[in-house]
């Protein structure tokens, strides 16, 4: 506990033992239950003690009873007894109040009222039949009168008390200065008149209504001290023999017991009036502030949505709401179409439009009910006329409002100005339609080419096979013996006829390879026996090189589906390609690696010629393209070998790459997918 804790706390148990023996002390002879003791001092203590004290402030408020009414001049048993049924009673309060140490002790809904009247109720029960069976035991009173009596001012004391303990409301009242001290001022004087007089009863209760005032206008703690007020002064009157509740002709009538309850009646309905009064008020406070606050929310919402069109309309369709997004978007001003229908903002048109899309008659009216009747949150786009006559497209929502009981009071709109990304999704749909076209255009250009190549290459062949055949009839002196010089220009003419020969068969082949989607005949094929078959056919072309062909290959055959030609030209391709960036003195390997660990067979050719450089290597397998070193050094070659290879491998379900150090050489690897072949392989074409 803090220092304000601890003091907040001591003052109360003071307040206790200083209104107790007041209580006892002042409270006439007849009466045997201590007068009007405060027992929601009592309980108020307790609700403001922590958990782990309260045991003892509860032994201490016991203490403290029993002091205030021993001091009152009651026997020492009596006294005793009072003072546990006084404890008893504030814990019982105490436990209701609180539930139990599991909740706090408001005073703010019609729960939290229920539960402090039923708190006071039962914590004066308790107090009473303490009282009671103190007085049976001690012979002290007359035990039922002592119980009665002490129930009703157990229970005025408690009701007026103990809502000074509740947790003070964030919700302050609505009056200040002048106001306020009239307030008090009233309290005070008409407390005072009201109970100055006896013979008149009625008089007293010209209190009520400057508490239902104080109620209505005051914060709810300031109106429980007002009524702390009005019962000091009405109970200091009346026992001083003043007031309407002091009339000898009343108490003449009334058990000496009793002649205190008529003022605690009073009290208590006091209470019942300023207590839910105050509480309603302090409710509607709350509600009304929770409006206002909203209220701004909302508003600053409104305001700040510069990119949202907000159109709010009452239950006829007409404007009484128009947000700055709207008025930025659609070039009104709010003034302009207030109390305007939202129909100056369509086309016929547009309404026809949305009808049709809507399945309804073609009238404003029944597309907006249309529009309402869909799905919550459904957007539909709209086209909107701007002040200048200008169309936009807004993504709109437009939502029924109803008030508490259901009922239609107007519709809002809120609408998201889509022009500019219609115009770009268009624009978008016009470029991909371009670009689609483009793409057809350029597909059909190369099928054009494809057979061009293709036709051209067929009519080339069978001329230049008729020039290279009367060639080797010329050199072959069947038209007479040519002499040197006319040998060496037939030679250079059959080399460059049967180099335009080997393009025209790579472009022959290059074509029948893209227009196929898998081999032409798929059989078991041997790799071994591909690899040495084309060995037999590159090692004539190094006859006249100091260049060494190795052949790595495993002992048993390596079988997997596919054409047997083809993967024979793959391999010469790959071979003939490294002869010929292979310097004199290198090296050339054709190695086969049998499938292991799941992975299937894979074709190696290695050599340790020029190297191709980085900037090259991505380009290696496009058609035609030929390394930077091989147009510098006129290599001959057609720019298609490597490319036929990377389709033979494809066809076949494999992958072929290429690894290179300019200068050191280079490996080009295939890869094939593991396969299980179980029919004999193709036999050797030689």
């Amino acid at each position: 506990m803090n220092r304000k804790a601890v003091l907040r706390l001591g003052g109360t148990l003071l307040l206790v033992l200083l209104f107790g023996t007041t209580s006892t002390a002042t409270a006439p002879d007849s009466v045997h239950f201590g007068g009007m003791w405060p027992a929601g001092l009592a309980s108020g203590a307790l609700l403001i003690t922590p958990r782990m004290l309260a045991p003892y402030v509860a032994g201490l408020i016991a203490v403290l009873a029993s002091i205030s009414f021993a001091v009152g001049g009651y026997p020492v048993d009596v006294a005793l007894g009072y003072g546990v049924g006084a404890a008893v009673e504030s814990v019982l309060v105490q436990q209701v109040l609180t539930a139990g140490w599991t909740r706090r002790a408001h005073l703010r809904s019609n729960s939290d009222f229920g539960r402090f009247v039923l708190a006071c109720s039962a914590g004066a029960a308790a107090g009473a039949v303490v009282f009671t069976v103190v007085s049976e035991i001690t012979s002290f009173g007359t035990p039922w009168k002592v119980g009665l009596a002490t129930l009703l001012t157990h229970a005025a004391a408690q009701v007026v008390l103990l809502g000074l303990f509740k947790e003070r409301s964030h919700h302050a009242g609505e009056y200040a200065g002048f106001e306020r001290w009239a307030a008090w001022l009233n309290t005070v004087v008409i407390t005072t008149i009201a109970f100055v007089p006896t013979g008149m009863p009625s008089i007293a209760f010209l209190v009520v209504p400057g508490l239902g005032w104080i109620a209505l206008r005051a914060p709810m703690r300031e109106a429980m001290f007002q009524l702390v007020v009005v019962a000091v002064i009405s109970s200091t009157l009346t026992s001083a023999g003043h007031g309407p509740f002091a009339d000898p002709i009343l108490n003449r009538n009334l058990d000496p017991e009793f002649r205190l309850l008529p003022l605690q009646a009073f009290l208590i309905a006091c209470a019942m009036m300023t207590i839910p009064f105050s509480m309603a008020v302090g409710a509607q406070r709350q509600s009304r502030t929770e409006v206002l606050v909203e209220r701004a929310r909302s508003e600053r919402l409104v305001q700040s949505a510069r990119g949202i069109a907000i159109i709010g309309t009452d239950v006829l369709g007409r404007i009484d709401l128009f947000s700055p997004g709207a008025e930025l978007i659609l070039g009104y001003r709010p003034e302009e179409v207030f109390g305007h229908s939202t129909r100056l903002f369509h086309t016929q048109a547009e309404i026809a439009r949305q009808a049709a899309e809507l399945g309804c008659p073609p009238t404003y009216l029944e597309v907006v009910r249309a529009t309402v009747s869909l799905p919550p949150g459904s957007a539909r786009d709209w086209e909107f006329i701007r002040k200048d006559g200008s169309a936009r497209w807004l993504s709109t929502i437009l939502s029924p409002i109803t008030d508490e009981n259901g009922a239609l009071t107007g519709y809002v709109a809120t609408a998201d100005d889509i022009t500019d990304r219609l115009e770009t999704q268009s624009a978008l749909e016009a470029a991909l339609m371009s670009e689609r076209e483009a793409v057809e255009r350029l597909m059909e250009i190369d099928q054009v080419k494809d057979r061009f190549v293709s036709s051209v290459s067929h009519e080339l062949r069978t001329p230049i096979t008729n020039i290279v055949g009367y060639l080797e009839l010329l050199m072959d002196g069947v038209y007479g013996a040519p002499n040197q010089e006319q040998t060496r220009a037939m030679s250079r003419i059959d080399l460059n006829s049967r180099r335009l020969l080997t393009l025209i068969d790579d472009l022959l082949t290059l074509s029948s390879m893209e227009s196929l989607n898998q081999p032409r005949e798929l059989a078991p094929v041997d790799l071994v026996a591909v690899l040495r078959r084309a060995e037999e056919i590159v090692t004539p072309s190094l006859m006249r090189r100091d260049l060494r062909l190795d052949v790595a290959v495993p002992a048993q055959p390596v079988v997997i589906p596919g054409d047997s030609g083809q993967l024979e030209r793959l391999v010469i391709n790959l071979a003939t390609n490294a002869v010929k960036f292979t310097l004199d003195g290198g090296r050339v390997t054709l190695r086969l690696i049998a499938p292991h660990d799941g992975a299937g067979p894979v074709i190696e050719v290695e050599d340790t010629g020029i190297g191709i450089p980085e900037a090259d290597q991505e380009m290696l397998f496009n058609r035609f393209y030929r390394a930077t070193q091989a147009r510098e050094a006129a290599v001959p070659g057609s720019g298609l070998g490597l490319s036929i290879a990377k389709s033979i491998a494809e066809l076949h379900g494999g992958q072929i790459s290429a690894t290179s150090v300019y200068g050191k050489g280079s490996t080009f690897r295939v890869e094939f997918p593991p396969a299980t072949v179980s029919v004999p392989a193709q036999s050797d074409p030689r």
